[in-house]
């Protein structure tokens, strides 16, 4: 006589209950191990950011300082310069002057495209770029970028504020900075934290 050799449907039963039992158990332990996107994409804005300005400072033609021997103090220093470059990119035909140079620069550094005072790049990212003008001190702000993606809906939310100093020197804006900057190689993120301070 034949005999099967497959599963009994009392098997399968109890073998898809114990399945889902294992998902019941493993899912919100699933979730927490999932990388933070606000956190990731904040953190790779955040650190082309950096890559963009010091490439801006340290060019040779772009940000060139003047200093005045007699008064022993500059004339023109950082990124607040609004001088058009020298040498030969002023020549080109794509020199920028005035208070939007560092926002066009800044977007050739990125890669990015120039939409009013955003620069948006090509991963989603759009970079809010607030210049000031703030004269020679090395600690003055150049600039302040407010960094935003687009959410579930396609509406722009900011996920965190950029500083820049005159010397080039990037630093956290807002608190949402500070808190994913606190480990920027863990993309994990305990929403949790956030707004508290650190004690």
């Amino acid at each position: 006589m034949f005999k099967s050799k497959g599963f009994s449907l009392m098997e399968i039963l109890i073998a898809l209950g114990l399945v889902g039992i294992l998902v019941a158990v493993l899912s919100p332990n699933l979730a927490k191990m999932l990388p933070d996107k606000k956190k990731a994409m904040f953190i790779k804005a955040y650190t082309r950011t950096e890559i963009a300005v010091a490439n801006m400072r340290n060019h040779s033609e772009m940000y060139v300082d003047l200093y005045d021997p007699d008064n022993g103090s500059f004339k023109r220093y950082g990124l607040s310069n609004t001088e058009a470059p020298s040498g030969m990119l002023a020549a080109n035909a794509n020199s920028y002057s005035g208070d939007t140079k560092f926002i066009n620069y800044f977007s050739q550094e990125l890669g990015g495209t120039i939409s009013g005072s955003n620069v948006v790049t090509n991963d989603g990212i759009t970079y809010g770029v607030e210049f000031s003008s703030c004269g020679t001190s090395r600690s003055c702000t150049a600039a302040e970028i407010a960094v935003s993606i687009l959410d579930k809906d396609k509406n722009a939310e900011n996920i965190g504020n950029i500083k820049i100093l005159n010397d080039a020197t990037v630093q956290c804006g807002d608190d949402l900075c500070k808190e994913y900057m606190l480990d920027r190689f863990n993309m994990k993120q305990d929403r949790s934290k956030l707004g508290k301070k650190e004690e």
